[in-house]
């Protein structure tokens, strides 16, 4: 079988960002480029001056981007390479540190002058000068060391102050951002000075420690840049470093599968391979442990001409002088910061203690017109609204607000300013104070609203120990009591307080002490004592009861208490159970409606067709009573048109369908109906002065009559 040719991997694309550094590199050195390079960006010919001739050995370079054989007479350009290590060893000698002056594209004073416009004070005294500042750019090389090694040139730019400059295409970047690459390649070299006898003197630049202290603080922003790449560098070497270990562990895990136990009969071999693959396991991860090391490796200080306006702005009364200075080469006017937001502002004002201010932080003060900044500023009234300064306004002790001068007053409990959003008017005598001094009245008002009352007007009532300005005098006792406490007694109708008056255990009703006795029989106070109507023994409501029957009172010996209901008869209207001679109750039984006798409840039962309640005597065989056994065969005929309940809801639709019978006994009139398949009804009527009321309608089929005959 032919064996088939194996084919060489596809190179893996260039590196364009490597490609533009590269040929930025020579053409800032002075080489010559050339334009024709490939679309790709792969290869890149440059013609060498004699000074990088004499650096690099030869004085045409052949540079190679590609990974994959380079041609001979190229050479590869890639991190690490020895091409790349010669041009960063030139730009360690050369470009360690490089003074530049950025030209001047900016000229006039107009757009300074205008730049400024006072808005209350009047421009005294105008001054412009030329001055320059610097700005550094520290570059640092950025080494990411792993498995495998990867480098980055990151620059740091910053001002005098050590603020950073944020450079245009940063995503942070603000509108006006300077375009830094642009500016360095318009800037040039500063020449140097030389003395009177022609040295060249070191150019004039801040002292070294503001450069150390410079260095240090781009150091941190370009530490912070590398921790964030971290994360993604981290990212590709963690799926490297899971292959290897899977790859050490499974080779060395079949290894130590094919040692066999008589081999190996004390595991020595096994735990050898084991504690092998242990150490390799920690080599592995520790190659693969990302390092990162930052490198100075130079900085440019670009000096910038600048022009100050000096403006002295005078409102009458403060004079205070500002500066307004343009950047030169990029045309950005700084204007003067707001004393109170510390923003940039165009329109100037000066307040009442001469600070700058614009308009957004510009406030006036309602009472006396000054105009103030934010800092120093007005506040609303907690009350109206209105703001007013520290010296027309007084701070409230409450809420800490500060009140104009019309509602803010002094408390007179506690003498504290407090402004009347803090204070309440005392219901009782109207004077105004603070809150937290107030009692709320233990009486509500009349509209059902609680009222708060001062200390002053705010009087303990001795019964409930609350506090009230509604009060009153008891009429028995002198005292002052609570409009909650006092009661109009119901006998003589004096006012009077707890403990002086009792209430009538019938009605509830008060009354005074004087107008209420003793009973003699259970010493408890009553409102009025009854007399027994038979021996004329006094007593209360609870001692001397009134007969249910007859009304009269009646003590215990003449009178009885039912057992079961608990009303009182008195010996001469006793019942007694006419079967029995039980005692019963009168009020709560009446006469049998078929023989006129009383009956107890246990001697008392229903007829299982009409429902009504007779004497177990006149109840017979099937329950029923006897006009319920007459009236079937005995009662009389009556027509269904004749029936004096037709007008009933529920027994007036039932009439036409049945044949009536009719019969009465002492109280009741019971109607018996006839209908189809033996089906019967039964309206029961009770007699009375309006002429009777339909007491029970009942319709059975001949299962149900049969049922309740039989008492299921």
């Amino acid at each position: 079988m032919p064996r088939r040719s194996r084919q060489a991997p596809p190179a893996p694309p260039p590196d364009h960002t490597l490609f533009e550094f590269t040929r930025e590199y020579f053409a800032e050195l002075g080489a010559t480029v050339a334009q024709n390079a490939p679309a790709d960006k792969s290869r890149l010919d440059v013609l060498l001056p004699e000074e990088l001739a004499t650096h690099f050995g030869r004085a045409q370079l052949g540079l190679s981007f590609h990974s994959a054989e380079p041609e001979s007479e190229r050479e590869l350009v890639a991190h690490g390479s020895r091409v790349f290590d010669q041009m960063m060893a030139l730009l360690d000698r050369q470009s360690a540190f490089t003074v530049l002056r950025a030209p001047v594209r900016h000229r006039g004073g107009e757009a300074l002058l205008t730049a400024v416009r006072p808005v209350n004070a009047s421009v005294g005294r105008l001054r412009m000068q030329e001055q320059s500042r610097f700005l550094f750019g520290l570059t640092w090389r950025i080494t990411y060391r792993a498995d495998d090694k990867r480098q980055e040139i990151y620059t740091v730019w910053l001002d005098e102050e050590g603020e950073r400059i944020a450079q245009s295409g940063e995503q942070s970047a603000a509108a006006d951002a300077l375009d830094l690459s642009q500016m360095m390649q318009d800037a040039e070299p500063i020449a140097p000075e030389r003395n009177a006898d022609g040295e060249v003197l070191p150019p004039k630049l801040p002292p070294m420690t503001q450069l150390v202290r410079l260095a240090e603080r781009a150091r941190n922003f370009a530490v912070y840049h590398a921790d964030v790449r971290c994360v993604t560098h981290e990212a590709e070497i963690l799926p490297r470093l899971y292959k290897v270990l899977n790859r050490l562990t499974t080779y060395y895990q079949q290894q130590i599968d094919e040692v066999r136990d008589s081999s190996d009969p004390d595991g020595t071999r096994r735990r050898a391979l084991e504690a092998d693959l242990q150490r390799k396991l920690a080599e592995e991860v520790e190659n693969h442990r990302l390092r990162v090391q930052v490198e100075l490796l130079g900085y440019v200080a670009l000096e910038t001409p600048i022009t100050v306006a000096e403006m002295a702005l005078s409102n009458g009364r403060h004079e205070v002088t500002i500066r307004v200075r343009q950047d030169r080469y990029s045309g950005v006017i700084e204007r003067p910061a707001c004393y109170a937001c510390g923003a940039q502002t165009a329109d100037v004002a000066l307040d009442r203690n001469g600070h700058i201010t614009c308009d957004a932080c510009a406030h006036i003060c309602s009472a006396c017109n000054e105009l103030l900044c934010a800092t120093c500023g007005v506040e609303p009234c907690p009350v109206c609204g209105a703001e007013s300064c520290a010296d027309c306004g007084r701070t409230c002790w409450a809420c800490g607000g500060r009140a104009c001068a019309e509602h803010i007053s002094i408390c007179p409990t506690c003498g504290d300013a407090v402004c009347h959003g803090c204070q309440v008017t005392c219901a009782a005598c109207g004077e105004r104070q603070c809150r937290s001094h107030l009692r709320a009245d233990s009486v509500v008002g009349q509209d059902g609203a609680i009222e708060l009352i001062c200390p002053r007007c705010a009087v303990r009532c001795p019964g409930c120990q609350q506090f009230s300005a509604h009060t009153g005098v008891c009429d028995a006792s002198g005292q002052r009591f609570c409009a909650n406490c006092l009661v109009t007694c119901r006998g003589c109708g004096r006012t009077v307080g707890p403990g002086f008056y009792h209430r009538n255990p019938v009605d509830g009703e008060p009354y005074c002490t004087a107008c209420v006795v003793e009973c003699p029989n259970c010493h408890q106070v009553a409102t009025s004592l009854l007399a027994c109507d038979v021996c004329g023994s006094e007593g209360c409501a609870s001692c001397i009861a009134r007969c249910v029957t007859c009304g009269r009172p009646v003590c215990e010996a003449h009178g009885v208490a039912m057992l079961d209901c608990g009303h009182v008869v008195c010996n001469r209207d006793l019942v007694e159970c006419a079967i029995c001679k039980e005692v019963v109750c009168p009020a709560c039984t009446s006469d049998c409606a078929g023989c006129g006798m009383r009956s107890c409840a246990r001697h008392t039962t229903a007829c299982s067709q009409c429902g009504q309640e007779y004497c177990v005597s006149c109840v017979g065989v099937g329950g029923l009573c006897e006009t319920c056994r007459l009236v079937e065969k005995r009662g009389k005929v009556v027509a269904a048109d004749h029936l004096p309940w037709l007008d009933h809801p529920e027994a007036g639709p039932i009439a036409s369908h049945y044949q009536w019978r009719k019969a009465g006994n002492l109280r009741y009139d019971i109607y018996f109906g006839e209908g189809r398949m033996a089906s019967v009804a039964v309206v029961v009527v009770q007699r009375g002065a309006d002429g009777g009321r339909v007491v029970r309608v009942q319709r059975m089929s001949a299962l149900d009559r049969l049922r309740g005959m039989l008492g299921l």
